[in-house]
């Protein structure tokens, strides 16, 4: 496994890079910003890394970018910001691109108020999923042909509506019908690389037991395994209501039942992967990356012992 750093186009990053001198870096990459990442861009070059874009963007009119709803302008629109991403990193020689699956409805997205302004009535997901498989069989065939891995995220079941990132707005979820971990299994099924976001999949399903949520984050990570190439570190804390969470390593709950997964968990499931040269991983907290990384590193020492 390859620990890395999350990185965006602010001067923090370029500390962050100095002091870790992590082997890799995943880029926040908004594709309607890409001029802002070019000093990013020749950092990353000058130190030699492996460098990974976790694609985000915005179609015309505030439509969040997806592959599973039926509607033609949404999908081409969408893989076309995809393959000019994937296109950018062929040409910096980067070795990835990851997306999140989208919505089987219509969803139109504010990141600058951090908000979801409008979620349309979704189709059923039998209709969604052969959409999906098709537009993202395309897509990784179109990033094959330039070298670059694309990977499928899971992601979370519900979302705050609104400051995504105040833990006191997961208390009012909202559901922007997002394609679920079995899609992205199917992703993998059909020979497509997977990232698996522990959090994101621990959401998946709609019991509050705890037990049950790590039953199926385990069950789920060794389904995956074969196919994953990215993993991203992070624990859920409760309310188990199917939102996201993120947090420090260092949080006290992580160390106890509360967490899932926990330390102990966490451990478990990043020994799945303990042969593995070909995954990347890393934190994605909320700010203190520098202290997240090292923490992650700890965890993955203790992962690779026998």
């Amino acid at each position: 496994m390859i620990l890395g750093i999350k990185v965006g186009p602010d001067k923090n990053s370029f500390l962050d890079l100095e002091q870790t001198n992590a082997p890799f870096a995943e880029v926040w990459f908004n594709i309607n910003r890409a001029d802002e990442y070019t000093e990013l861009f020749a950092e990353l070059k000058r130190r030699k890394m492996q460098v990974g874009l976790h694609f985000w963007g915005v179609l015309g009119g505030g439509i969040s970018p997806g592959f599973g709803y039926p509607d033609q302008s949404i999908l081409d629109g969408s893989s076309a910001l995809v393959k000019k991403t994937i296109d950018i990193a062929a040409s910096h020689k980067f070795q990835y691109v990851n997306i999140h699956p989208g919505s089987r409805a219509i969803v139109k997205i504010d990141f600058d108020c951090m908000d979801y302004p409008y979620v349309s009535a979704p189709i059923p997901l039998a209709q969604a999923q052969p959409i999906f498989l098709e537009e993202i069989g395309k897509l990784n065939r179109y990033a094959k042909d330039r070298g670059v891995i694309l990977t499928v995220e899971t992601v979370s079941r519900l979302l705050p509506k609104t400051d995504w990132y105040n833990p006191a707005s997961r208390l009012k979820p909202l559901d922007i019908y997002q394609l679920p971990v079995a899609s992205i299994q199917a992703t993998g099924d059909a020979g497509i690389a997977v990232a698996n976001d522990f959090v994101h999949t621990a959401t998946d399903p709609t019991s509050n037991n705890p037990r049950d949520i790590w039953r199926f984050l385990y069950s789920s990570t060794q389904t995956l395994a074969g196919a994953t190439r990215l993993i991203h570190l992070g624990f859920l804390v409760p309310p188990y209501n199917g939102t996201d969470f993120h947090d420090h390593l260092d949080n006290p709950l992580f160390q106890t039942n509360q967490a899932i997964p926990n330390k102990h968990q966490m451990i478990s499931l990043l020994k799945l992967f303990q042969n593995r040269d070909d995954v990347w991983m890393l934190v994605e907290p909320n700010g203190r990356h520098i202290e997240n990384y090292f923490l992650a590193e700890k965890i993955l020492g203790e992962a690779l012992q026998n």
